[in-house]
């Protein structure tokens, strides 16, 4: 039981991590006039990681279509907290497991920005 517990503080940290870079993410996609490749930053939950992601940026809408998807660099991924559902050669796109992805998506900042439905 104990273990459980011990792995959902981590799923939930990891999440909360990346979806601090998945801000600076959407920062950066405002900030794009026009190019081919755009220059984002690995979403992965390393808080000290700033390695550069080349995507464009319809290929980084195909992942912002899911709030509990984040798209990282090779190998910047963890197997206990979140499961690899794309791999490009380039850049991987992983969900997150558990309670990862409720925190994945409480803190995206597109689901808040939502115009909320009348009943």
């Amino acid at each position: 039981m104990l273990e459980s517990t011990d792995l959902e503080i981590r799923r939930e940290r990891a999440a909360r991590n990346q979806s601090l870079f998945r801000e600076v993410n959407e920062r950066i996609e405002e900030l794009v006039v026009s190019s081919s490749y755009v220059s984002f930053v690995c979403e992965c939950f390393d808080v000290n990681c700033a390695a550069p992601l080349s995507l464009t940026v319809e290929e980084y809408e195909q992942v912002r279509d899911d709030s509990n998807r984040f798209v990282v660099a090779p190998g910047h991924y963890a197997a206990e907290v979140e499961v690899v559902v794309q791999d490009t050669g380039r850049y991987v796109v992983v969900a997150k497991l558990g309670v990862g992805g409720a925190v994945a998506d409480r803190f995206d900042p597109r689901a808040h920005s939502q115009p909320v439905e009348e009943a």
